[in-house]
């Protein structure tokens, strides 16, 4: 079987390709820039003959210190297939973070192999593949992590900011990507309230930009005071997950996570609301994906933070698909 997932986090697909950690092969692809599918990036750009994303993925990695060289950089577009070593490689779109991306292997002897990524709304933002070997991801791999208010989500977050937002400023915490993605969503949902922005986020908010993400109104805190936003205490400033045990009372903070599947907006404090904001599918979607696909056989991955071997069972039981957990 020319698929395997490793300890270290690696993707193996066909027999040239790694992807989302560090293997002893030619080509290195990245889904995305996430921490934990960028492992060993660096032994990869040195280690590999090209690394292979889509251009907003490799911008974002360059602006997170990734000194990736021209002649190792390979952008790809979505559904551009390449020849390479007697194999074929395309990405398809995965509604993840902006840029990321599902990868799909054609072998010499014609198997088709796919790895999905993180990604979320299968069918609607993520399109379903049929290889005949699907690696899928499995952060949610187990019934309980389901969201039956998930569509409701996103007009409930817009309806707590906006009327926060007659009360005092707002700040909104979250990892790369999801960040960028709610600021394109709050948009989308009528708020016009300045976003303020600083240091890493800025960097990757005008990437995102600058590769087609619709999001206006950013400022710079040194702009937002010059402009005397603070002053009018009506703005959204958005701040990495890990700032949240720094927050202050006198603003209303709003933390994204995934890990809220009993109500979409839960209160942590007084001036604190958890928000169940996820860029990953839940139970019900990987096995709606799954379901879908016309996938012969269908590996489970175990190699990052999730429920591999729970969603493998589930699998096999629900569908009654072939279906197995690596690494395992």
């Amino acid at each position: 079987m020319r698929a395997s997932v490793e300890r270290n986090g690696a993707i193996l697909l066909g027999e040239n390709f790694t992807v989302d950690g560090h293997w002893k092969r030619a080509f290195r692809v990245v889904t995305h820039f996430h921490s934990d599918h960028i492992i060993q990036l660096n032994r990869s750009v040195t280690e590999c003959s090209w690394i292979i994303a889509t251009k907003p993925t490799l911008d974002v990695l360059n602006t997170l210190g990734y000194t990736i060289p021209k002649n190792k950089r390979l952008e790809l577009g979505y559904n551009v297939t390449i020849n390479i070593e007697s194999e074929k490689l395309t990405l398809h779109p995965s509604d993840h973070v902006f840029g990321s991306a599902q990868v799909e292997v054609t072998t010499l002897n014609g198997e088709t192999i796919a790895y999905t990524g993180d990604f979320k709304n299968p069918g609607k933002g993520t399109p379903i593949l049929d290889p005949d070997i699907l690696i899928i991801e499995s952060t949610y791999g187990k019934p309980e992590f389901t969201r039956k208010f998930k569509d409701e989500v996103e007009q409930l977050t817009a309806d707590y900011i906006n009327e926060a937002l007659t009360k005092l400023p707002v700040r909104i915490y979250g990892y790369h990507g999801k960040i960028q993605e709610i600021m394109k969503r709050l948009r989308e949902h009528g708020i016009i309230a300045p976003f303020v922005v600083d240091g890493k986020i800025m960097e990757i908010t005008q990437v995102a930009i600058s590769n087609g993400m619709r999001i206006d109104d950013v400022f710079s805190v040194e702009q937002a005071k010059e402009q005397g936003i603070i002053k009018d205490n009506w703005y959204i400033e958005f701040l990495h997950f890990n700032q949240f045990k720094k927050r202050i009372s006198k603003f209303t903070n709003f933390l994204l996570s995934g890990w809220e599947f009993e109500t979409p907006i839960r209160r942590i404090d007084k001036s604190s609301y958890g928000i169940a904001f996820s860029d990953h599918a839940d139970f019900e979607d990987l096995i709606y994906y799954v379901d879908n696909s016309k996938a012969r056989f269908v590996i489970t991955e175990g190699g990052r933070r999730g429920y591999s071997r729970e969603l493998a069972k589930y699998i096999n039981l629900l569908l009654k698909r072939r279906s197995i957990s690596l690494p395992d």
